[in-house]
């Protein structure tokens, strides 16, 4: 199975619409595609039963398959098997609600997908740096997928094309180098549809500073059938 990990510059990059439109262009290919996100915090509801909590997020992925996976209902809770109601990290999130983010169930939710689809997008929660458990980064968790010989994976970047772009860019890209990893490509994403001046100069900026590495430029709520993936 490959396995695309989509991680981000920071939080509130667009990471979810770029994963989605990444899985509807797949689907719409006839490819078998499957959709992950292994924690969600910030989620709507009150049950401590993660199947009757919502996350937006992980309810956008399932709408992108469109027929692209096997099956054709979808176990939210294989789409998101852990689901935490405080907007913060998941590690936090969890912890206000007096448990923990299990960090085997993010690595082995994923693998539940291998008997149902050929491409696993898989988004993190937060930038590749951020806590997605207590002694976990979504870095390290990617690293554990990475291990895994039966999995084709590879990491993708969301950055959000706006103000101090450069900076979170450039640093997430070279800490990601100096921690062996190569990184496919980077999606430079359009967040507002008014955006700062910035947004003019900042694919330019990233491709001077970062020549080797694929950036493609995602516009203004840009459709599947509009990318090249």
């Amino acid at each position: 199975m490959k396995l695309t990990f989509v991680s981000g510059t920071g939080t509130d990059v667009g990471k979810t619409y770029v994963a989605a439109t990444f899985a509807k262009s797949l689907a719409g290919r006839g490819h078998r595609i499957g959709v992950y996100k292994p924690v969600a915090s910030g989620c709507i509801g009150q049950s401590n039963n993660f199947v009757d909590r919502v996350s937006i997020d992980a309810d956008l992925l399932t709408r992108a398959l469109d027929g692209g996976c096997t099956e054709s209902s979808i176990d939210p809770l294989l789409v998101c098997p852990q689901r935490f109601l405080s907007p913060t990290a998941p590690d936090a999130a969890a912890r206000t609600e007096g448990s923990q983010v299990d960090p085997r169930l993010l690595y082995e939710g994923a693998l539940r997908w291998q008997p149902r689809c050929d491409h696993l997008i898989v988004e993190g929660a937060g930038g590749l740096f951020s806590p997605i458990a207590d002694e976990l980064l979504n870095i390290d968790l990617y690293r554990q997928f990475l291990a895994n010989g039966s999995l084709d994976c590879q990491l993708v970047l969301v950055a959000p094309n706006r103000l101090g772009v450069l900076h979170d860019t450039i640093a997430t890209y070279r800490a990601a180098i100096a921690c062996g990893l190569s990184v496919d490509r980077l999606f430079l994403n359009t967040t507002d549809e008014n955006p700062d001046p910035s947004v003019a100069t900042n694919a330019i900026q990233l491709r001077k500073w970062l020549p080797e590495l694929n950036l493609i430029e995602v516009d203004w709520q840009a459709t599947a059938e509009s990318l090249e993936f």
